[in-house]
């Protein structure tokens, strides 16, 4: 069963181990009362789409540190994606 899921936003991948979450502007009033709650350090639960061609899963759910957060922007490390829509972002302590 295919599901479409409009994405929120996308992770970019940075340099050394690290990535960049862009939240989409129209959605960052969804998640801003999470958002407030970000701090560095804390473990994020991000669910994104699968870009990966061989594998047939159409979501992944990724846990990673939460390095600093501007605005819209947050850089995280222990995430291996690049060019995945996000589908969600939690506390990691809400999983």
């Amino acid at each position: 069963m295919k599901l479409n899921i409009q994405p929120i936003g996308i992770i970019k991948k940075a340099n050394s181990g690290h990535s960049d979450v862009l939240i989409y502007s129209d959605f960052k009033k969804i998640i801003g009362n999470i958002m407030e709650k970000f701090e560095n350090g804390t473990n994020l639960l991000i669910v994104h789409k699968n870009m990966h061609e061989k594998d047939e899963h159409q979501v992944r759910v990724s846990i990673a540190e939460l390095i600093n957060c501007k605005g819209n922007l947050l850089k995280v490390k222990g995430i291996d994606a690049d060019d995945d829509p996000v589908i969600d972002v939690r506390l990691g302590n809400e999983i």
